[in-house]
């Protein structure tokens, strides 16, 4: 045999042996993820995500500046900032009497409150994730996770989409526990932050004051009298439906506490969503090997 021939096989053989075991041992990494593996994977892509939410979000107009995730008025709120805009309503309004009963800066406060309570949030997604149990780590991995949450006429709560398969199974799984927990933290800084002299409690407090005195004051002689001016008035303006809702007022029913700390919530839920996002598409984004081992299957 010649040996130059020889030589030429044996390093023929042994280029092709290394180049089928390039592509079958990366296989078999992958194919030798453990179920436990992809569960691991999955809670340290939504660790990161509510790390990184809990930061930006805890900035000053982290919430109040991002219009995504922006806690607006509650409905009392909504009804009389529109009645304050409309020349009828500010006669109405008038007639009552109302002192506090202001919508300036309430919706600023509630942000602000939420910003102050969102670096807390980091911690208390930890545990809740690290508490989570993962049923199907490879449905969610791969998108076909489904939700869960439905309110009690059987409506979803929530609805992502397969690219937030991670995310939503955190919802399901923890958003009522997280508005207990979280909500604490919420509530408590409605006394620490204040715009213009006024802290949230005390906005809220003025403002359910005078909202409550609107709904006795509407059947009240001179209130029957002011809300039918005010029925004229508002259907010139082509506003008949505002005046159906002044109509419906009874008094504030909206706990603020549960309010701010479900927006503030959601809001927490959108950002760690779109961490997800990154990580599903973005190979850079996957910053540990665990993430990259994992995650790298959805790139085949």
């Amino acid at each position: 045999m010649n040996v130059k021939l020889g030589l030429k096989r044996i390093l023929l053989l042994s280029f092709v042996g290394a180049s089928f075991c390039a592509v079958s041992c990366d296989d078999d990494i992958l194919n030798n993820l453990g179920s436990d593996d992809t569960v691991a994977a999955l809670k340290q892509a939504l660790t990161i995500g509510a790390n990184m939410a809990a930061t930006n979000l805890g900035q000053k107009d982290g919430y109040f500046g991002d219009a995504l995730v922006k806690i607006g008025m509650p409905q009392e709120v909504a009804t009389v900032a529109e009645l304050m805009s409309t020349d009828a309503g500010k006669t109405f309004l008038t007639a009552v009497d109302a002192e506090g009963l202001q919508t300036d800066n309430l919706v600023e406060l509630m942000n602000r409150a939420a910003e102050k309570a969102a670096p807390e949030a980091a911690g208390i997604f930890s545990t809740a994730i690290t508490d989570m149990s993962v049923a199907d780590g490879e449905a969610i991995l791969f998108g076909n996770y489904r939700s869960e949450a439905a309110d009690e006429e059987g409506n979803v709560t929530a609805s992502f989409g397969s690219d937030k398969a991670a995310t939503s199974y955190l919802y399901d799984k923890t958003y009522s526990g997280l508005q207990t927990t979280f909500g604490d933290v919420v509530t408590a800084t409605f006394d620490q932050v204040s715009v213009s002299g006024m802290t949230l409690n005390g906005a809220w407090s003025s403002f359910s004051k005078g909202y409550n005195k609107v709904a006795s004051f509407k059947s009240s002689t001179k209130g029957k009298v002011a809300m039918a001016t005010l029925k004229v008035g508002l259907a010139a303006a082509g506003k008949s439906a505002l005046y159906n809702k002044v109509d419906a007022i009874q008094s504030v029913n909206t706990n603020l506490g549960e309010y701010v700390t479900g927006k503030a919530l959601d809001g927490l839920f959108t950002k760690v969503g779109d961490k997800e996002v990154d990580i599903r598409t973005n190979a850079a984004a996957r910053t540990t090997d665990l993430l990259k081992r994992v995650f790298g299957r959805l790139d085949e």
